[in-house]
């Protein structure tokens, strides 16, 4: 029977015992459980709980947030995460200890993708994985797949899982979440190489697969008359204009949001009137990928000056005000000002700039990194220049803008046509 332990509110209705309330956390039976052991006096502590080849493993965390607990509490949320961490320990060591070639170890889904997102570390001033989010969310969750041995990994098994995610999910989402998911159990399939069958790669690959969709930015193109028209609504939806700075920049250089949050003050050169747009970290890099330098108009620069002035170079150049709730809870009050980090940050206020601007119903922020390539393409700038300065390949440039290459090269070819 499931427990409410999510709050401290909760949990102080809850009577005192000597065995744990539990809470099924991924895997299902077997699987990781975070439990709250309350005893007569005193907070509560957290403990977690696995079961590996038979064998049951208990360990407590931390104490819980509950009223005059020690500094060193947690909350749900962190318990939660403690517990996936405490595990993903446990299966390396047990898998550690059976050694290479040992009938004992047991890979599963769920221990692959526990350790891919375990080995994930955030970089410097960016913000978290989001990868991690969405592994927990839609494979950890699904008890059945995720406690499934590699040993019988099959490619049918994980196409089966993938038609049981929600309807309402986007097909770009679910290609990431099988982006996702093919690196964790291919990263497990290479570690444990000598356990698991040969084919596993092969079935990994096949049940992995994207699904093939023409997304809705690649038709949203934009004329300019409507990127002037989201640019200024925008600034009319931001009293600061930090959010009409941020669209003006993804419409200026075609980057993705990942790379605008990354935009240092020393990022711009106002003398050349460019910008260095740092790369995208995508893929597996193997060294850091230089920053690309993209022109952009006297216009851009200007709007850009006020927020340099005074900045040191290493400062984020985009910022935004980050609000804050006091106790009692009334009313929002700005509380400091933060770099952008997640690009669920955008959506709200690119709802109400889709609602002033004169743009199609339904077009996404992304349409103006889609634009702007369709645009090079148009002016007759070479494939392998559209490529670099929008940080991409010119196989996925002639993959998905063939049309718009065809028509700028068929352009050029006229002016050399001989007048008969």
């Amino acid at each position: 029977m499931k427990t409410d332990i999510d709050t401290p509110s909760k949990r102080s209705r809850l009577p005192a015992r000597k065995n744990p309330y539990w809470q099924g956390v991924s895997g299902g039976r077997g699987g990781v459980s975070l439990g709250y052991r309350k005893g007569t006096t005193g907070a509560g502590a957290w403990v977690a709980k696995i079961v590996l080849d038979g064998r049951r493993l208990e360990e407590r965390l931390a104490p819980a947030d509950d009223q005059g607990a020690a500094s060193d509490a947690i909350a749900y949320r962190a318990a939660i995460g403690a517990a996936l961490e405490w595990s993903r320990r446990q299966h390396s060591t047990f898998e550690r200890e059976a050694g290479p070639g040992a009938k004992g170890v047991r890979v599963t889904v769920q221990s692959a993708v526990t350790a891919h997102i375990a080995a994930q570390k955030p970089q410097p001033g960016r913000a978290p994985p989001s990868a991690g989010a969405r592994l927990r969310k839609h494979v950890l969750s699904s008890s059945e797949f995720a406690s499934l041995p590699l040993a019988k990994l099959r490619a049918s098994s994980i196409v089966d899982w993938r038609n049981s995610l929600p309807d309402d999910l986007a097909s770009t989402t679910v290609n990431r979440i099988m982006s996702d998911l093919r690196a964790a159990l291919n990263a497990a399939a290479e570690t444990y190489r000598n356990e698991l069958p040969s084919r596993l790669p092969l079935e990994i690959k096949i049940g992995t697969k994207a699904l093939n969709f023409l997304t809705n930015a690649r038709q949203q193109l934009l004329t300019d008359a409507q990127v002037r028209s989201i640019i200024a609504a925008a600034k009319e939806v931001d009293d600061e204009g930090d959010f009409g700075r941020l669209v003006l920049l993804a419409a200026a250089t075609g980057a993705r949001f990942s790379q605008l949050a990354a935009l240092k003050v020393g990022s711009v050169q106002p003398a050349q009137s460019r910008i260095l747009v740092p790369a995208a970290h995508k893929g597996r890099i193997l060294r850091p990928k230089p920053a690309v330098a993209v022109p952009v108009s006297p216009g851009v620069m200007d709007e850009l000056a006020p927020i340099m002035s005074g900045r040191a170079p290493g400062e984020p150049l985009l910022e935004h005000w980050l609000y804050h709730q006091p106790r009692p809870y009334r009313s929002w009050h700005k509380h400091k000002r933060v770099a952008w980090a997640l690009s669920s940050e955008v959506a709200r206020p690119w709802r109400k700039t889709m609602a002033l601007a004169d743009a199609p119903a339904g077009t996404i922020m992304y349409a103006l990194r889609h634009t702007s390539i369709v645009r090079g393409l148009r002016a007759g700038l070479p494939v392998r220049l559209v490529a670099a300065l929008h940080d991409t390949s010119s196989e996925m440039i002639e993959a998905h803008y063939s049309a718009y290459i065809v028509d700028a090269t068929e352009e050029l070819s006229r002016r050399n046509v001989l007048a008969l």
